[in-house]
Formats: structure tokens, C-alpha cells, sequence
């Protein structure tokens, strides 16, 4: 493979992955009569500039000579042809082809430069007006920007693909962060870890004992406990994982503690003998939550206790249901107290008390809201009461433009009663809005299941109020029509007791329960990837993508989420390439919320079309959404997705991959979140030791919060 070092003018962009910046392009080599394809990761690459390129001259089998491109250097246009390619090119939003001629023309081949340096004579160019004049300028500054940023970086290591991600965050600021506060990276960009950001510090010559280095450390440490779903860390253990990050002795770390904590950017405090050290936002947080929750403790519920047990008695006869004695004090709970938690498994009643709650608050007259953390949950509340429900975004009334809750403690909701379903889904910052937005008459029940996982986000919300002991728990626990009930529901009460499931006998094919053997881990994806692409929706009526959810532990290894869809993605979108980023026909997930699209983390759908300029249309629901070429990296494929992802989710039938590579993450909670999102068929597919690791181990990983004390401290002072 020869080395070459060439100038050429880029006549075309055949590939250009948005994401990484991988790009796929033919330049135009003087003295050359044939184009040459350079391909590299090259993010501001665009038809029409002068590039000279480094790399490697290689022959693909497919697709002949090329050149593998290790580094490159945009130069500007040299003639008023490239020139007129470059400005055509759609790097400049509003300026085709004929609006490129026309610039062209009047300023001639240093057209850049006139437009960087006397932008007011780009007003004197037919068609274009002052205003015009002035967006068409700040693109080329921008852009001009990313390529001086790309020079910089690339000049100390940092490849192009990373570039392209701190110009997004920063905009015209970007060199500037970079010079002066590298460290920042790792905190604002996603996808940068600590090390990308040190290693630039380093080529800086940042020494590895500045004060600003090592304040940057301690602020990563938190900042990743709190992606794990931590509130704090402890003093000790922040001080020991923050030294190994930084590579340097604990002891230097004490004076940039204390300056932090001088300056407000942490919060220190002490309990019990443990010193908690919280992120300054986390500790408003969970102050924030305590105080408004316990100020919804103290209320009367919406009936005294003579009146809640009449209406007990007068549902049982309006719907027709006769609740047990545990049901019926468990209603008269939720009736009798101003903040209260139903909570139980599947098959113990939990929906016909809330439609129970709902019957009675409307026969009084009361005002009702109803929410859940996602769409889909608010879907099934409204199916099962016949009132109308939302996300608790909508609820709060979310405006992008604002990036804030409109109901807050200054405009509450005035609902009578608010009723949340799948309350485990609700971390810290969320509870925390949803409280303090509640009204002066407003009552709150919450509805979840404590046993599936915790929240995604940072807290253990539902199962600390509950362990506070200071809110009234209605816990269900009997499962009604047990000889009619389903393996299903009677196995995820024998997981959660650490009993091994019950199978049914072999060749039973109306069970709604299975387990499939398969301790190797490359035949056992290979059996899951059949499965819900061919066994179970030939054998159900099932359609693959829409009715059957393949569910991992995690995303690495053979059994995990990212393997699994490329196997699934190769038997249900053929037509998809497999290294590319969602095409049409795909099963995908949004993975962070997007208030400007109104989308949110975990919501599901599929690819419909691709749309304009690197767009695609997304089916969401009932809902279509135009995702820019940018919009695209907040979508994963979603063949397959991790059990914690699925949570709020039910699917007429999941296929559960359980491998020996899972072994850390394996736990009741786990396994008892994943069985609990079938609805007709669980099916089980891998290492038998793997399902009694998940079976037999019952503390899934702590976290650090301490919602219950601050609940019981509040309220133990009146």
C-alpha cells in the first residue's frame, strides 16, 4: 500500500455519515484524466473545496483503487469554478446554484474572502437583500470556524469526528473552550469521556496537579455517578475513584474540594457519621422533592376514613367488582390520605383500584389528572379507567422554547387528584417538578411496581418514599384467579421470592412461559434472532417489529443489544446496510428527550421515508416526526433494547437473552422487570446458570440518595 499526498477538488459526496463524520467522496486530481474516491473521516467535507489529503493508496475488492485518508487539509478555492462548486454546494442554507453564479460573478474568485472581510458588498449582489446578506456571512464565519477548530485539534491528535461534536455545542466559542477549559468537554459533549478531554489538556501543557484539572476530576467523578442513578457519593469513595481517574494521590484532591465547595458548585453534608458530597443541583434537587412531598403528606385525603369505607362499599356495587378485605383497606388508603403509594405485581389488582379511585373521585365531583412517565404507559391508564391521561410532560405543560415546566409552585395544577401510574420510572428531578407543581388542594397517588428496576435517572424515588415510613403504602400482594393465572404472572412472583421459574411440561406450545437452554453464546443469539423474526411470528400471528421485543441485560457481547440487532435488522430490513446509521423499515428508539421534536428517552418506532436533505420520517405511535440528518445520532436501532429501557413498556411477547457475559448484571429486579413486559408469551433464551445467578441474587446495586431521611426528618418535625 504506497503512501500518497495529493491536492484535488472534491467533485462529489457520495457517503457522509453524520454521526462520525465518515465520508465517501471523488476529487478531481490535476493531471489526472480519472476521479479518484478518497474515503476517512472528513466531517466538513462538502462538493466543491480544494482538499489536499494524506493516506494510504489501497485497491477495494469491490470498488477498486481508493485512497484511505489519515489526514486532510481544506484549502479555499483557487478559481472562480471551484468557487462557484464550493458556494453551490449546501453548505450555505438558501444559496443554490443560481444564487452561487450570481456571487460569483460580482465578486469573482475570492468571493470568501470579500464576504469574511466587506460582508456589506454581498447586499450588492442581485437577489440578495441585507438580511440575506448577513445569514449567508455567518455561515461562512462558521464554517470557517469548524475548519480552523479541525486544524487545531487534528494538529494535537484529536481526530475530525470529535471536532465536529464540540463545534455543535459551542458554536463560533468552540476554539476558545478548547484552549482555556479543555476540561469542560468531558461534562458537554456527549460521547467525550474524561480522557479525550485530559489528553488535549496534556498537549496544552496543562500540568496533571493544576487546580483546574483536578476541581475537573472531582466535577466528572459526580457528574458520572450521577448518569449510574446516584444522587451523592460518599466523601471517601468520590476522593478514592476521582484519584484513579486523575491518576495522582488522594491527598492532592482536599484543596479543589474545598474550593468547590467554597464556591457553591458542591454541596458537603453529614449523617449518621457519612459525609455526603452532592453536585449542587442534585442537593437543590432532593431538598426540592423532600419539602414538597411532605408538604403533600400532611394533607387530608379527598374523604375522612367513616366516608371512604361508604365508598368502598357503593364501587363495589357500580363496577360491579367485590374487592378482597386487603383490596378494600388499600382503596380506603388511597382515599383516606393526601399522598399515598398503591404498589404490587402483576395479577394483584393494582388497575382495578385505580379505576376503583377514579369511579369514586368523579361521582364527587372532583377534578382528576392522570399522567405516566411515558406515552405509552399513558395509553394503557387511559384504556384502563376510560379517562383521559398524558406524560407527566404534558402534563406540566413542557415548553422547548423555554427549556422549563410551565406548572410550577408559582402557576400550579389545581386537579383534585393526580394519579401517576409507573411511578418506579420517575427519578429525582422529575419528582421534584411534579411535586412542588401540585396545587394547594391537590392529592397524589402513585403507581408502580417497587420490585422492577429504578428509575433511569438519578434516585430511588418510589422505593424511598415507601422506606420512608412516613407515607401511607397500600402494597398488594395476593395474585387473584390463581388457577387461571399464567405462567407469566405466576413466575415473576416466584423470581421476586428467588424461586426458580416453573416450565411447563415439554412440548406444552400453550404456555405463555419457556425457557430454551443454549449455553453458547453465539448459537444462543443466533435462536434469539430466529425466534422473534420467524418461529414466534409465524407460530402467534405476531408482527416481528411491532408486536415481539427482543430484551438484553446489556448492550456488549453475543448476547448483547447491539449484536442482536444486527441480526435481527439482517432478517427484518435486509435492504438496510449493517454499519450505517436508521434507514427505512428500521425498529428504532430515541435515546435522550427532545423537547423541540416533543420526543422522549424510549419512545419507539419505525423508519418510514427518508425526507429532504438527510432527513428521515419516523412513525412514533400515532405520531410522525422529520428527523434531521443531526436529529439522527438521538436514534438507536431498537430491534433489541436493554431490560432497563423497556421499563413502562408491555409487548404481546418478549424474548429475554440471558448469557454468563450479563454475569454483574444480573439480579430479581432484573429478571422480574423483563418477565413483566409480556403480555401473551416470555420466552427465555441462553445460559441456565445465568437464570439461577438472576434468581438467586436479590441486591441489585445500591444507590446513593437519601430522599427517606430528609421525608422523615420533615415530617417527624410536624
Amino acid at each position: 500500500m504506497a503512501r500518497v499526498k495529493l491536492v484535488g477538488r472534491v467533485l462529489r459526496i457520495t457517503y457522509q455519515n453524520p454521526e462520525n463524520g465518515y465520508t465517501v467522496a471523488s476529487l478531481q486530481v490535476p493531471g489526472q484524466r480519472d476521479k479518484l474516491v478518497v474515503v476517512g473521516r472528513m466531517p466538513d467535507l462538502t462538493e466543491g473545496q480544494e482538499v489536499e489529503v494524506q493516506g494510504r493508496e489501497v485497491v477495494h475488492p469491490s470498488f477498486g483503487k481508493q485512497v484511505e485518508v489519515e489526514s486532510y487539509r481544506v484549502r479555499p478555492p483557487s478559481d472562480e469554478e471551484g468557487m462557484r462548486r464550493y458556494l453551490a454546494s449546501g453548505l450555505i442554507k438558501g444559496v443554490g446554484p443560481k444564487l452561487a453564479q450570481a456571487i460569483v460573478e460580482h465578486l469573482g474568485s475570492d468571493a470568501l474572502e470579500v464576504i469574511l472581510n466587506e460582508p456589506h458588498r454581498l447586499g450588492q449582489v442581485p437577489g440578495i437583500g441585507p438580511k440575506r446578506a448577513r445569514t449567508i456571512a455567518k455561515a461562512v464565519k462558521d464554517h470557517g470556524q469548524l475548519r480552523e477548530l479541525m486544524v487545531f485539534l487534528q494538529s494535537h491528535g484529536i481526530p475530525a469526528s470529535t471536532a465536529l461534536r464540540i463545534h455543535r455545542a459551542y458554536g463560533a466559542g468552540a476554539l476558545g473552550v478548547v484552549k482555556n477549559h479543555p476540561h469542560r468537554l468531558a461534562a458537554d459533549i456527549r460521547g467525550i469521556g474524561f480522557a479525550t478531554a485530559d489528553q488535549i489538556a496534556a498537549r496544552l501543557g496543562i500540568a496533571r496537579d493544576h487546580p483546574t484539572r483536578l476541581a475537573s476530576g472531582l466535577l466528572y467523578t459526580l457528574n458520572q455517578a450521577r448518569d449510574e442513578g446516584h444522587v451523592y457519593l460518599p466523601y471517601d469513595e468520590l476522593l478514592e475513584k476521582s484519584a484513579r481517574l486523575l491518576r495522582v494521590e488522594r491527598g492532592l484532591l482536599g484543596p479543589a474540594l474545598a474550593t468547590l465547595l467554597a464556591e457553591g458548585r458542591l454541596v458537603q453534608e453529614e449523617e449518621g457519621g457519612e459525609r455526603a458530597v452532592y453536585l449542587a443541583g442534585m442537593y437543590a434537587l432532593e431538598l426540592r422533592a423532600a419539602r414538597a412531598l411532605a408538604r403533600l403528606a400532611r394533607r387530608p385525603g379527598i374523604l375522612s376514613p367513616q366516608r371512604a369505607a361508604r365508598a368502598v362499599a357503593w364501587v363495589e356495587q357500580e363496577l360491579a367488582v367485590r374487592p378482597s378485605r386487603a383490596q378494600a383497606q388499600a382503596l380506603e388508603q388511597l382515599l383516606t390520605a393526601g399522598l399515598t403509594v398503591l404498589t404490587g405485581g402483576p395479577g394483584t389488582g393494582k388497575t382495578t383500584l385505580v379505576r376503583a379511585l377514579v369511579t369514586i373521585a368523579l361521582r364527587m365531583g372532583l377534578t382528576l389528572a392522570l399522567a405516566a412517565p411515558t406515552g405509552r404507559a399513558a395509553k394503557r391508564l387511559q384504556e384502563a379507567t376510560g379517562q383521559p391521561a398524558q406524560t407527566l410532560h404534558r402534563l406540566l405543560e413542557y415548553s422547548p422554547k423555554e427549556n422549563r415546566f410551565q406548572r410550577h409552585a408559582s402557576r400550579p395544577l389545581e386537579a383534585d387528584l393526580v394519579v401517576v401510574d409507573e411511578s418506579s420510572m420517575i427519578d429525582l428531578w422529575l419528582m421534584a417538578h411534579l411535586a412542588d407543581a401540585l396545587g394547594e388542594r391537590s392529592r397524589l397517588v402513585l403507581v408502580g411496581d417497587a420490585d422492577q428496576l429504578p428509575s433511569v435517572g438519578p434516585g430511588l424515588v418510589l422505593r424511598q418514599i415507601m422506606d420512608s415510613g412516613q407515607v401511607a403504602v397500600a402494597r398488594l400482594q395476593e395474585i387473584f384467579r390463581q388457577d387461571q393465572a399464567g405462567l407469566i404472572v405466576k413466575n415473576a412472583h416466584r423470581i421476586l421470592h428467588g424461586r426458580m421459574p416453573q416450565l411447563p411440561p415439554p412440548g406444552d406450545a400453550q404456555a405463555d412461559f419457556h425457557f430454551l437452554e443454549e449455553p453458547d453464546p453465539e448459537k444462543a443469539a443466533e435462536l434469539v434472532a430466529e425466534l422473534a423474526a420467524s418461529r414466534l411470528p409465524r407460530r402467534l400471528g405476531l408482527d416481528p417489529v411491532q408486536e415481539i421485543q427482543v430484551l438484553s441485560p446489556m448492550h456488549r457481547g453475543n448476547l448483547g443489544c447491539r449484536h442482536l440487532n444486527r441480526l435481527l435488522r439482517a432478517r427484518l430490513n435486509p435492504d438496510a446496510k449493517q454499519d450505517q446509521g436508521p434507514a427505512p423499515g428500521d425498529k428504532v428508539m430515541q435515546q435522550r428527550n427532545n423537547y423541540e421534536l416533543e420526543v422522549f428517552n424510549g419512545d419507539v418506532g419505525v423508519v418510514l421515508a427518508r425526507e429532504g436533505e438527510g432527513g428521515l420520517r419516523v412513525a412514533l405511535g400515532e405520531r410522525e416526526v422529520v428527523y434531521s440528518a443531526l436529529e439522527q445520532e438521538e436514534l438507536a436501532l431498537a430491534y433489541a433494547v436493554t431490560v432497563h429501557k423497556s421499563q413502562g413498556s408491555e409487548y404481546p411477547a418478549v424474548v429475554i437473552a440471558l448469557g454468563m457475559e450479563h454475569f454483574i448484571m444480573l439480579n430479581r429486579n432484573l429478571l422480574y422487570t423483563a418477565v413483566t413486559r409480556g403480555k401473551r408469551l416470555v420466552v427465555l433464551v441462553g445460559h441456565r446458570g445465568a437464570l439461577e445467578k438472576a434468581v438467586r441474587t436479590a441486591d441489585p446495586s445500591r444507590r446513593y440518595a437519601r430522599l427517606d431521611y430528609r421525608l422523615r426528618r420533615l415530617l417527624a418535625e410536624g
